[in-house]
């Protein structure tokens, strides 16, 4: 596996390091044995199932590794090793909240299991159904189960599939061969993030995964209305939970990132606002590519999930646009000063005529589903176009703030990725590249005043 294709749940030797954030082997291995689901339970024991096996029997057997990404939750991958019914080790995919959270919401573990839970039954619906042109699937990491228990680990944690493929953390995917392959892997990443917003919710059980502000209605905050009001409360738990830190750098970072909620607040009640389920943090290395061919076979990372606007994972998908290569020494990879043409790279116009077009195919069928939301409506590329620097500065808004919870979680020693103080570093920047998209791409039919 070349440099750019790293794996989370594919090539583990690329990416996991020596524990940072220790985990009990002891009491994990219990659980497992006593409390966990009957489909782990039966790749771990076999058909024969546990009768003569205990939680020693399984903590002799298992390693632990943890995984250099995640800035908030923990990952770990576990190896299972001289299973009988096995002649491979058995991998597993353990997520957990970190020990100390500044705000509830931020680590919303529960929500992001659930909603892989509602995928699968999504799926195999799909899977019995007769078969259709266009695949509207959601590729996943098959979940496991989840544990409330914080006296097992320390805090909540759940067990999903470890999925063997390709994740490229630089967007360039350097390592395919072709152009054509190249192409196809973006406009495959975008055929999923369509289907995602085509999901049908109200049918497999997410009609309370998260707000219920919908369409146009006038009487409800729009999505990007209720996450401004969410992202102040948080960053103000944050800065005040820095420590270490200067105290005048910290109140100028906060002033900043409010300035910016404040420009963005004027127009967002008139923002376009489609409602579905939203990933909450799609892009390139979140999403495991085929070993050989350029498709996506996992979904992850989907703690930001909720009900919202589609356009805000747009966006996402879009902001490594404006960031550097990873040449540039911000951790982080980007396209900003890469050229594209001969790449098979995708231009920014491109990726939304992209989504557009598979938009429009995923919802074939639905459209008599439900008439209760913006749901239901084709995604519009002059609108959506119109629309791109309001939403791309809402997006790294909102990632000014999780790069400030990195950076205050860094200050009192419980970052749970390897790169974090790298990536707290980088908060000045991130709030200037902000106000800059919001100065170069306001919103349609805006004279924007401000004090940006």
């Amino acid at each position: 596996m070349t440099s750019d294709a790293s794996s989370r749940h594919g090539d583990d030797t690329v990416r996991t390091t020596p524990v940072r954030n220790p985990i009990n082997i002891q009491s994990l291995s219990s659980w497992i044995v006593k409390h966990s689901s009957p489909v782990l339970q039966s790749l771990i024991f076999g058909v024969e199932g546990r009768s003569t096996k205990d939680e020693h029997w399984l903590q002799e057997r298992m390693q632990v590794k943890q995984f250099g990404f995640g800035q908030s939750n923990p990952t770990y991958l576990l190896i299972i090793t001289n299973l009988p019914h096995r002649n491979d080790a058995l991998k597993v995919v353990l997520r957990r909240k970190p020990n100390k959270i500044a705000h509830p919401s931020s680590h919303a573990l529960h929500r992001e299991f659930r909603v892989l839970e509602s995928l699968l039954r999504y799926n195999k619906q799909l899977e019995q159904q007769q078969q259709q042109a266009f695949d509207k699937s959601v590729p996943i990491p098959t979940p496991y189960a989840y544990c409330k228990d914080e006296t097992i680990l320390g805090a909540e944690f759940y067990l999903m599939e470890f999925v063997q493929g390709r994740i490229f953390v630089d967007p360039r995917m350097t390592s395919i061969g072709s152009e054509e392959e190249r192409t196809e892997a973006f406009k495959d990443a975008l055929r999923v993030m369509a289907n995602i917003h085509n999901v049908p919710w109200w049918l497999i059980g997410l009609e309370k995964h998260g707000g219920r502000a919908s369409g146009k209605d006038k009487t409800n905050p729009t999505y990007i209305e209720r996450q401004l009001q969410r992202l102040l409360q948080i960053t103000s738990k944050q800065s005040q939970l820095m420590k270490g830190s200067d105290k005048h750098d910290v109140k100028k970072v906060e002033k900043s990132i409010r300035q910016i909620a404040q420009v963005l607040s004027q127009h967002a009640s008139q923002c376009p606002n489609p409602f579905g389920l939203l990933h909450g943090d799609f892009k390139i290395d979140n999403l495991i590519f085929h070993p050989t061919e350029p498709r996506v076979i996992a979904v992850l990372d989907w703690e930001l999930s909720t009900m919202g606007d589609g356009y805000c994972d747009l966006a996402n998908f879009c902001m490594m646009y404006f960031m550097p290569s990873i040449e540039k020494g911000w951790g982080v990879a980007g396209l900003g000063d890469i050229k594209l043409e001969g790449t098979g790279i995708l231009t920014r116009p491109e990726v939304v005529s992209s989504y557009c077009q598979y938009h429009d195919k995923a919802r074939q069928g639905n459209e008599h589903l439900t008439t209760r939301t913006n749901a239901s409506r084709a995604a519009d590329y002059n609108e959506a176009m119109a629309w791109a620097g309001f939403y791309l500065s809402f997006l790294f808004f909102k990632n000014c703030v999780i790069v400030q919870g990195v950076a205050q979680r860094a200050s009192i020693g419980v970052a749970s990725s390897a790169a974090a103080s790298k990536v707290a570093s980088l908060l000045p920047e991130m709030v200037r590249l902000t106000k800059h998209i919001l100065k170069e791409f306001p919103p349609p039919k805006s004279q924007l005043k401000s004090n940006l």
